[in-house]
């Protein structure tokens, strides 16, 4: 969650920082366009380490249930 908030805040500091540099009227919703495309490439390139674990124990789980009946 707190890796979230950084890439968060980061790409809209840089976004702010891009629609500051450059004043026009399309420059602020393509930088927002971008910054929703790189937070949805970025947050699905890895899941967080709990829900490989959860994965990992109903893999797990389900196979020695199988492997019973």
């Amino acid at each position: 969650m707190i890796r979230a908030a950084v890439w968060t805040g980061g790409l809209f500091a840089v976004g702010a920082g891009i629609c500051h540099l450059f004043p026009g009227p399309l420059v602020e919703p393509l930088v927002l366009l971008a910054l929703g495309a790189t937070l949805f490439l970025v947050s699905g390139r890895s899941p967080a380490a709990g829900r490989q674990e959860s994965l990992a124990r109903s893999a797990s789980t389900v196979t020695s249930t199988r492997a019973a009946r």
